[in-house]
């Protein structure tokens, strides 16, 4: 449904118009009529309707100066001038205002309708055009996001064809490019399907107007990339920091948690974004190193760009190596503490190496406990080390190893008791079973896939127990049922749970019970 304002100070005039329209045929509803031109340009900004029909001439404004007021404000209304002769050189500029069509005094059906028909394809017009430019905006932005996504995914554009090339620098208008990197201390806002993540979106879009702002949420952070002119730089900087305010209100909702944005260095194409994209992540990166952590940019921090990236020698990394598959972790506590103290000791910390160092320690750890060797996987160790980049000072990044450290190997050492425990497990289950039968220590250990040597003393690491011993006791813990429950003879019970010397069974039975088992059976 269309809706229209009729604007004449000839109230007579508007009842005329309200009579010849074809209104509901055409699927227009009148929603105001005004008799002056300060009342109608009220109407109008209230309502935006989409078409009005106004006289020339009016007090206050006429018709003309209401069309070039809707005009400054950028509203889709379209107009139909009414006209007297005398006026019909006004009519004639109306035309210049992109006016649809104009009626002259006295108006006829006919015309009338004819021009409600031109206003309403003009409407369908402009929403196809806007439907178009709309797509193609969205499409727009959505190669841009795409860029960015590759260009956070360690792709660069140097390996791009020329004409790809000249495809990314027609997608931006102005000359100065600038990365920024927004993300909190917990891991779990920071993922790109976080709610977090997905309210933070929606805020920059609507909050960032200065220049040209694309975002796209990765698993460590949303990333920004500016595209603005110069001069701009205050402007840009007031909204990042509205951006940390926004977020500070946030805590009422995902709980406590602090926000850093690291800016990266500003360049002059696209080209050198991977650049300003990298310095982004270092300046958000050396928050660890700093007071104040809230807004980083890479042009006023004095980073250590090279050092150290060694922080063990090798006799360190040999005995890390020892106490990992010893799982000793009082050995690896000591040496992430010595590790601590020296880096403590370092005057400019070369952040870059000491995360090299990090990571190459959780690989150590990750191969270990892999259950194939030969696949130990990367976005793994990533993960882990995006939970150590999120500690606030150097001294939580080595609490969040040693707890790492300390899990990862708790649930290894458990893991391989559990292996060590199934073929004895699936010995016990046969022995529960068949414990009458003549089951050898060399055929259970066939019957697991064992060798009889390592099985027996498998079995009696897990049981405390030899096996020889085991088996008596299950076949003697039934003998007791029998002699209880039963009033089989000595020999029937003896036979039963696999003795077919009854001299033999009354002696052993003797020996590990301490009575004779007729005694066994008066006592119970």
């Amino acid at each position: 449904m269309y809706r229209a304002i009729i604007v004449d100070d000839e109230s007579k005039i508007c009842q005329l118009i309200r009579c010849l329209g074809d209104w509901e045929k055409l699927g227009i509803e009148i929603i105001d009529v005004c008799q002056d031109g300060e009342a109608a340009l009220e109407g109008i900004v209230k309502h935006k309707p989409d078409i009005v029909l106004t006289d020339i001439r009016m007090p206050v404004y006429d018709g003309l100066e209401i069309i070039q007021q809707v005009r400054k404000l950028q509203m889709d209304t379209v107009f139909i001038v009414i006209s007297g002769y005398k006026q019909f050189e006004y009519a004639r500029q109306a035309l210049q205002y992109g006016v649809v069509d104009f009626l002259v005094k006295p108006i006829n059906k006919e015309d009338l309708n004819i021009a409600l028909q031109k206003a309403i394809g003009d409407l369908v017009d402009q929403k196809n055009v806007q439907n178009v430019n709309e797509i193609l905006y969205s499409k727009e932005i959505q190669e841009k996001e795409a860029l960015l996504s590759r260009l956070t995914s360690e792709t660069d554009l140097e390996n791009s064809g020329n004409k790809e090339k000249v495809k990314v620098g027609q997608l931006f208008k102005k000359d100065i490019f600038q990365a920024v990197i927004i993300k909190t201390n917990k891991k779990e806002l920071n993922l790109a399907s976080s709610k977090f993540s997905e309210d933070l979106l929606n805020y920059l879009r609507r909050t960032i107007i200065t220049g040209e702002a694309i975002s796209v949420a990765k698993d460590d952070g949303i990333y920004l990339l500016l595209n603005y002119q110069k001069g701009d730089e205050k402007a840009i900087k007031s909204e990042l920091y509205n951006i940390l305010k926004h977020m500070g209100r946030g805590r009422e909702i995902y709980g406590l948690f602090e926000t850093t944005i690291g800016v990266g260095v500003p360049v002059n194409h696209i080209e050198d974004m991977k650049n300003s994209i990298q310095t982004a992540k270092t300046a958000w990166q050396n928050r660890v190193l700093f007071a104040s952590k809230e807004y980083l940019e890479y042009d006023k921090l004095n980073i250590c760009t090279e050092g150290r990236s060694v922080f063990w020698e090798e006799k360190e990394w040999m005995d890390f190596q020892t106490a990992l598959e010893s799982c000793n972790q009082t050995v690896i506590r000591e040496l992430l503490g010595r590790m601590e103290a020296g880096i403590n000791r370092e005057k400019q910390l070369y952040l870059t190496g000491f995360f090299n160092h990090v990571k190459r320690i959780v690989a150590s750890v990750e191969k270990l406990v892999a259950e194939n060797k030969t696949l130990v996987g990367t976005k793994r160790i990533e993960q882990i080390m995006e939970e150590f980049r999120c500690g606030d000072t150097i001294s939580d990044i080595f609490l969040h190893m040693n707890l790492y450290i300390s899990k990862t190997l708790q649930a290894y050492y458990d893991r391989k008791n559990a292996m060590k425990k199934q073929p004895i497990i699936k010995a016990e289950e046969y022995i529960s079973q068949n414990y009458m039968q003549d089951i050898s220590l060399e055929d259970m250990a066939q019957l697991v896939g064992l060798s009889g040597a390592y099985f027996s003393k498998l079995f009696k690491s897990v049981e405390g127990m030899n096996y020889i011993d085991y088996l008596t006791q299950v076949r003697l813990d039934h003998s007791k049922k029998l002699l209880i429950t039963t009033n089989m003879s000595i020999k029937s019970i003896a036979a039963t749970v696999g003795y077919l010397d009854e001299k033999y069974f009354r002696k052993l039975f003797k020996k590990v019970v301490g009575i004779k088992p007729s005694e066994y059976r008066k006592l119970h």
